[in-house]
């Protein structure tokens, strides 16, 4: 519904001074009226569009940091899984392997398979073994022996790149790191 007040001054004679009048007209608008661009000219709906524009902006402004931010969290759990499933089958890979050389290449051939698996990239990977409960980065290495008895850290890093970041800015410092403790003997038969 549409009100409109006019004001007008008229004047009855030249003598006497002018008097305001009123005149009110109420209309209603339907949707098949022919003149809604004469009467929406000026009036209070002609933002109708503008609140889609901002809701549409709002949107987007909040759901492309959502996006990424969740892409991310979900590389770094698919990158976190992929190097604790690879160090725990190294290990048992390397339980298993007739002499410490064959199970050292298994491992790291496992471990390659393990990370290939869930998409992450293998180039910066690495099979470490530790002195259990060291450091898997900066411990010094032990040489593997299959001894029954021996136990030791089967440590496997790998980089994890975020999508749209360069690896310029990022460097070598996002690494995810997954341990298995190997009590050798404990995956062969008939010990």
């Amino acid at each position: 519904m549409i009100a409109t007040v006019q004001w007008a001054r008229r004047s009855r004679s030249e003598g006497t001074p002018a008097v305001p009048a009123m005149r009110l007209r109420v209309a209603t608008r339907s949707a098949a009226s022919p003149d809604d661009s004469a009467t929406s000219s000026g009036s209070a709906d002609d933002d109708g569009g503008r609140a889609l524009i901002e809701v549409v902006f709002l949107a987007v402004l909040l759901l492309i940091p959502t996006v990424y931010i969740l892409a991310c969290v979900m590389r770094i759990q698919a990158a976190t899984f992929a190097v604790s499933q690879g160090a725990r089958d190294a290990g048992r890979v390397m339980d298993a392997a007739p002499t410490p050389a064959v199970g050292v290449a298994r491992a790291q051939e496992i471990a390659q398979l393990a990370l290939t698996d869930q998409r992450v990239p293998a180039d910066g990977m690495q099979v470490r073994f530790v002195a259990p409960g060291s450091d898997c980065v900066t411990a010094p290495q032990v040489p593997p022996s299959l001894r029954p008895g021996d136990v030791y850290d089967v440590c496997v890093v790998a980089l994890v790149t975020f999508p749209g970041v360069p690896s310029v800015v990022t460097g070598s410092q996002n690494t995810v790191t997954g341990v298995f403790t190997l009590h050798v003997g404990d995956f062969r038969e008939g010990q």
